[in-house]
């Protein structure tokens, strides 16, 4: 009976050998897993064991077949160390497409690289990562790892998917709980996707095709197939953590990181003291603290510290007049607390894109720290972006706009919404004179004035050279052929929160002549040339993430020997996307008025409504480039 066991499980053994083989070869890869996909993970294994509340390891097994140079990005192989972080073995394997080796790689012949970018002044982050260059496509490369962590704040979860165009033949995640402590867990969308729970923590799957990104999308995790993990109780650098929820876990990042951190200067003290001693409203005083924070700091990533979370030392900030965003927004939060002005560190995700901490799951989560102000005077909620020179107080759209972030306080966490700048606050208004030339050609000026959520398209564009700003207003008109800017000033108002600009412009070849006919596009500067991509399956939501406002009033004036012999007719269109209205009239004066008006309403619309959305935006690419027809009097 015994040689029976022992022989069924070399048999075994050499099965699942055979197996492993078939996946270094390209040719055994499934035909719908290469439709869409640079790369094919064949296989991915991710086995964590915590051994206590203060380790846990990871060993992985990966290999992925790279069918494309797009997908080099996908092959991971790779791990990042600190001194809460040890890569106790790994290793790299390349075959080629018939599944033959050739090349392996040590841990030795790894690339070891800082892990944060160039701007970073100093950090105890670095990275391990194999730096291949293939001779042909497809390969595939085999990649194993054995990683110690002593800093168990950061559990890593599972994405069975990992991303656009690539494809996941093969994925098992398990988690192995040793210690005393209870792991949280959060599932969500795997219920789309072929994936099978094999017990507590433990997770298979298989065959996930390439998914493509799709325009309007909401953000990948809130439809891709994600596992979320945490401790309850962990360790950060050597600090002990709780995480039973926000409150607590909030609670533990003041009283841990964040407690100790804001003691300032007596000298910087008296020095705010008196810049603010004349102001009447508590909102002046934060104005005036906010503005000596932005003049006398400047923004340098900082990694350093308990896990890259705990801030410098505000008086360190106020010497060396820089920090990070955590610094930076310590350091302000500091000197407010001297005026009396309240105000707490918030954790958010930084990104143009709309994404908010999980308000249901309880971790480490964000990318950045802004700071909260309850409340001056009579206004409550404010945010402040302490890393720009430029923002004006209170104003964060663009970045951490419209998101849940959290707020630590000596009470605990708080989840709190971002400022939401509306739809009718987004606001571009211009106002334009076009003189007509007979030969086709056009005069232009333009005045416009940009506020809300818009403001941060060009709040910087007043710090441009005229040779720069004609280069950016010729490729923003790019429509208008033989454009040359004449002259552009730009003013940014950051009491009004405004941008207001001034362009005088010519064109050479506004109009198109036919005959004794010339024809022009009414709308001249704020035109829509582009619909939304359309696709055969759309299998996402979308999301229009931030409504807008675009109100132009335009005169054409004409030449003489113009007279008006068609017009557009005069449109207006409304649905739950937003509202749009033409109008082109013929004054009987020698020249055409224009009034347009577009709002695009923010909202969240189910992909049945996609093509919907496609149809209203065609029509209004139609309308702002229809045409009117001059007849030219000899």
């Amino acid at each position: 009976m015994k040689n029976i066991t022992i022989l069924a499980v070399c048999l075994l053994l050499v099965q699942a050998a055979l197996s492993q083989e078939e996946l270094f070869t390209s040719s055994t890869i499934p035909d719908q897993l290469t439709v869409d996909a640079n790369a094919v993970i064949r296989k991915n294994d991710v086995i964590i064991t915590v051994e206590s509340y203060d380790e846990f390891e990871v060993i992985t097994d990966r290999i992925v077949t790279v069918l494309n140079k797009k997908g080099l990005g996908d092959i991971k192989a790779g791990e990042s160390y600190n001194d809460d972080i040890e890569i106790e073995k790994m290793e790299a394997t390349i075959y080629d497409a018939s599944g033959e080796k050739i090349e392996r790689f040590k841990s030795k012949a790894f690339k070891d690289v800082s892990a944060v970018p160039n701007g970073t002044l100093y950090s105890d982050n670095r990275l391990m990562y194999l730096d291949y260059t293939p001779r042909s496509y497809p390969f595939t490369v085999h990649f194993t790892s054995k990683v110690v962590y002593s800093s168990t704040a950061f559990l890593p979860g599972w994405k069975p998917l990992e991303y656009f165009y690539a494809s996941t033949e093969n994925a098992h995640y398990r988690i192995i709980n040793e210690s005393d402590v209870e792991i949280k867990v959060k599932e969500s969308n795997l219920e789309n996707y072929s994936v099978v729970k094999n017990g507590e923590l433990d997770y298979t799957a298989s065959n996930l095709t390439a998914i493509l990104p799709q325009a309007y999308s909401p953000d990948f995790s809130t439809y891709g197939p994600l596992v979320k993990v945490a401790l309850k109780r962990f360790i950060m650098n050597g600090v002990d953590g709780v995480n039973t929820d926000w409150v607590e876990f909030g609670k533990w990042m003041n009283d841990a990181l964040l407690s100790d951190v804001g003691e300032l200067p007596q000298s910087v003290i008296d020095e705010v003291k008196v810049l603010t001693k004349d102001a009447i409203t508590q909102r002046e005083k934060a104005m005036i603290v906010y503005n000596f924070m932005q003049v006398r700091s400047r923004y340098i990533s900082v990694q350093v510290g308990i896990g890259g979370w705990k801030p410098i030392e505000a008086a360190k900030v106020h010497e060396v007049a820089y920090g990070d965003c955590k610094g930076l927004s310590n350091y302000t939060k500091a000197l407010l607390n001297e005026v009396g002005i309240e105000s707490h560190h918030a954790i958010i995700y930084g990104d143009r894109n709309i994404r908010s901490i999980d308000s249901e799951f309880s971790s480490t989560q964000g990318n950045h720290m802004i700071l909260y102000v309850p409340q001056l005077d009579k206004e409550q909620n404010i945010w402040l972006e302490c890393t720009s020179k430029t923002n004006p107080f209170g104003y964060i759209a663009g970045w951490t706009d419209d998101r849940d972030a959290l707020v630590v306080s000596k009470e605990g966490g708080k989840i709190i919404h971002t400022t939401i700048y509306e739809t009718d606050t987004n606001l571009q208004k211009s106002t334009a004179q076009i003189e007509l030339k007979k030969d086709g050609s056009a005069v232009a000026s333009i005045d416009m004035t940009t506020s809300g959520y818009q403001y941060s398209f060009k709040d910087q564009w007043d710090k441009k050279s005229q040779k720069d700003l004609k280069k950016a207003y010729s490729n923003y008109w790019s429509h208008l052929n033989g454009i040359h800017i004449d002259k552009a000033k730009v003013i940014t108002d950051v009491e009004l929160v405004e941008v207001r600009e001034s362009v005088n412009l010519t064109v050479d070849k506004y109009g198109s002549k036919t005959g004794d006919l010339l024809l022009i596009q009414p709308v001249f500067f704020n035109r829509n040339d582009s619909e939304p991509t359309k696709y055969k399956d759309r299998y996402t939501d979308f999301e229009i993430d931030r409504g807008y406002v675009d109100v132009d009033n335009y005169e054409i004036k004409l030449d003489i020997g113009f007279k008006v012999d068609a017009l557009p007719d005069n449109v207006e269109l409304k649905s739950k996307f937003g509202n749009y209205k033409l109008t082109i009239t013929d004054t009987g004066s020698g020249s055409l008025k224009i009034i347009r008006y577009l709002k695009i309403n923010k909202g969240y619309f189910n992909k049945e409504d996609y093509e919907l959305y496609r149809e209203f935006s065609a029509e209004i690419v139609k309308h702002d480039n229809s045409k009117a027809v001059l007849k030219i009097i000899k």
